[in-house]
């Protein structure tokens, strides 16, 4: 039957519909998809790439300048290395949260495969099922809550030590602090891992060591930067400098080892157990090898001993810096401590004020200014950006913890009343706000940490008033950061200690 072209004309606006999907359609089919563009990048130089960016000033400062130029996400070469930048929230939240999974590996440094046994640590270990068994033996054995508090006579006594070698120094003369807190938190670190203050920690051995481990991990490598030239590292003697830091590790773990094992075979009766007590218990289920243990005792001390002392040293030096801020953080101790001669931990869980300074502290002097870099394991997108699988990423918490974007117009000022009634916190879900990282790869020690932090500051501004040497004003105290893994004070910290309330008679268990 023959409907007749009128009775065709209403169909034809669906007609053309038709015939301009099936055209879209067919073109798109024959044009190749535009892939994201990578995330943009300073001018480089051939062969170098864009180290020249990096130098004359901290890294995470570089970084950080770079950022402000060119976006959230700036692609750096390092050599012959790409390097994804991460400096805002959107996009740490991008990384360490939505596509965590993508991102939880983690590069084979050079330094960290020489010191810790090819990557056996928790720290540097490949995301895996090797990586996920160590981490659930710091999250249920190392650092569980129930196992931070057991140590509370090892912090105790420490920190005793501490007091009375402030106490003994005149009065006239300055006090080295940074040192200070580094022989305070390795004393507690080693007493907790050992049971006691062993001797490599009394001629300072473990504390060189710890130095060197961290500048070795955070300086320019050849083997890192330039994967065809690691040869450069054994002539400019780099590789001999790591085998040697290895071997030196290795006989303070050696002889950790061997005295648990002398200890456990004359040990009766139910005894607290030390760190190495939890890791030799895995070794003889069979879950641990030698070289893990080893690897992961020299974790906690490379990875306790510094970046723990550097919260301190900053936290002393802003209080110094901020006399209104130093004057309410010690009434507020000595308030709690009222009627008291000795602070204990349940008093200092109580110190509110104190944790908002010590949080203003992280937040502007994060411990590990730059995180451990991750690698992508698959190509994928973080902003609209393409992050080629293999990219090493970082993310710049210190650049974080100063944007203004999330700080205000003060964010460079230390104020830690910012955080008053703020929901802002540490623990890895304010992506503004990382100084122990997020996600997977989270410090796993932050409790213990923090624990001990608290309490050595806590301690110092109860028993102590305190006061610049040679005169000088508050605005004369040298903040300048060191070039360095965890961006610890240019210069040390010196100060002279006034005797304020007399300390404890209580004798100190383990020497």
């Amino acid at each position: 039957m023959d409907l007749g072209l009128p009775a065709l004309l209403p169909l034809l606006p669906f007609a053309f519909l038709l015939l301009v999907a099936l055209r879209r359609r067919s073109v798109s089919e024959f044009q190749p998809k535009r892939e994201p563009p990578l995330p943009p990048s300073p001018r480089g130089l051939p062969v170098i790439g864009h180290i020249h960016h990096l130098v004359g000033k901290p890294t995470h400062q570089a970084l950080r300048d770079l950022a402000a130029k060119h976006g959230p996400l700036v692609l750096v070469r390092v050599g012959q290395v790409d390097v994804v930048v991460v400096s805002s929230r959107e996009a740490a939240e991008e990384v360490l949260k939505t596509q965590d999974a993508n991102f939880a590996d983690r590069p084979a440094l050079a330094a960290a495969k020489v010191i810790t046994y090819g990557c056996m640590d928790v720290a540097f270990s490949p995301y895996g099922s090797y990586w996920r068994h160590l981490r659930k033996i710091c999250a249920t054995e190392l650092f569980s809550m129930k196992r931070v508090k057991s140590f509370a006579s090892v912090r105790e006594d420490a920190i005793l030590r501490l007091l009375r070698d402030v106490s003994m120094t005149p009065p006239a003369v300055p006090i080295n602090l940074s040192n200070k807190f580094m022989t305070v938190i390795a004393d507690i670190i080693s007493a907790a891992v050992v049971g006691k203050r062993f001797e490599h920690q009394q001629n300072n051995l473990l504390l060189l060591l710890v130095k060197e481990a961290l500048l070795s991990l955070s300086r320019f490598s050849f083997a890192d930067s330039f994967p065809k030239l690691k040869f450069v590292d054994v002539v400019t003697g780099t590789s001999f400098r790591l085998n040697r830091i290895r071997r030196e590790f290795e006989n303070i773990t050696d002889d950790i080892i061997r005295q648990h094992q002398i200890k456990k075979a004359g040990r009766a009766g139910d005894v607290e157990e030390d760190l190495v007590d939890v890791l030799m218990r895995f070794k003889d289920q069979g879950d641990l090898s030698q070289h893990s243990i080893k690897a992961v005792i020299q974790d906690i001390f490379v990875g306790g001993i510094d970046t723990s002392s550097t919260t301190l040293e900053w936290a002393m030096s802003e209080l110094m810096w901020n006399p209104e801020t130093m004057k309410r953080a010690q009434e507020e101790v000595r308030e709690a401590m009222r009627g008291k001669g000795k602070v204990e931990e349940r008093d200092a869980e109580g110190l509110s004020y104190l944790k908002l300074v010590i949080k203003e502290t992280l937040r502007l002097h994060s411990p590990a200014p730059l995180l451990i870099p991750r690698v992508g394991r698959e190509t994928s997108q973080v902003l609209g950006f393409k992050i080629p699988a293999g990219s090493r990423v970082v993310v710049n918490a210190w650049a974080l913890g100063r944007d203004p974007t999330y700080w205000g117009d003060d964010a460079e000022c230390f104020r830690p009343e910012r955080f008053q009634g703020s929901p802002v916190d540490f623990k890895g879900a304010n992506f503004e706000y990382i100084p122990f990282g997020a996600g997977r790869r989270m410090c796993p020690g932050v409790q213990f940490a923090m624990v001990g932090v608290e309490l050595v500051l806590a301690h110092l501004l109860f028993y102590f008033d305190w006061e610049l040497p040679h005169a000088m004003k508050p605005g004369d105290l040298d903040m300048t950061e060191n070039i360095g893994g965890t961006a610890s004070r240019k210069s040390e910290l010196f100060l002279l200690a006034a005797p304020r309330i007399p300390l404890p008679h209580v004798e100190i268990s383990w020497s």
